[in-house]
């Protein structure tokens, strides 16, 4: 009888608020609430809480890429078609701030000439982990992606490959890179031949 006395004594002591680990979280009670489109699942833990999200982006239809190829008469545009699929976590701590993103995503797709409608297809694979340096604050910490991108030739062989490691400032900023990275030497540096293979594969 004493036990369950003292059993029943320390539950009342607990507050009602109190989210015990393995209890479902409320995801529109977390600072910042992951978007419902996102699929949201989160669960307690002893260290917070953890979501868990899956989704993918409606199709991209020639949208363009900001890629120009050739010059005069012969300049385009390389538009892209892709879909792109991600599953990740987030996790926040026990005031229900936000501390790290952590994702990974998939994008299939094809890069088409605007002019003549020649394509390669490519396939890229990423994983994306952000740590915020204020909890809650989306625009404080780094980020890190780690992944490739390759692209294809419709009937075989690899034209480009975008592949290693960078640390990125939330603004943008490049801090840190390893690997080879051409995509950042046309759209970072102003690099324009670090592209030349895709545009001479769509010519």
């Amino acid at each position: 009888l004493f036990v369950v006395l003292t059993v029943a004594v320390l539950f009342a002591l607990v507050p009602q608020t109190v989210v015990f680990a393995g209890q479902s979280v409320d995801p529109a009670t977390l600072n910042p609430p992951p978007p419902p489109q996102f699929n949201p699942t989160c669960q307690a833990v002893g260290s917070g809480t953890i979501c868990h999200l899956a989704f993918t982006d409606p199709p991209t239809i020639a949208e363009g890429t900001g890629i120009l190829c050739g010059s005069g008469n012969n300049s385009f545009e390389v538009l892209d078609t892709s879909t792109r699929s991600v599953d990740g976590r987030r996790y926040y701590d026990r005031n229900g701030n936000l501390t790290q993103r952590h994702f990974r995503e998939v994008i299939a797709g094809t890069l088409t000439n605007s002019l003549t409608n020649a394509s390669v297809s490519y396939d890229q694979g990423d994983t994306i982990i952000h740590n915020l340096a204020i909890p809650g604050d989306t625009n404080t910490g780094t980020e890190t992606i780690t992944g490739s991108l390759r692209i294809h030739l419709l009937n075989g062989g690899i034209v480009l490959v975008d592949v290693g490691r960078s640390v990125m400032a939330t603004d943008g900023t490049i801090l840190k890179e390893t690997g080879q990275h051409p995509l950042d030497a046309y759209f970072v540096f102003g690099d324009t031949s670090a592209l030349q293979p895709l545009c001479d594969a769509l010519k």
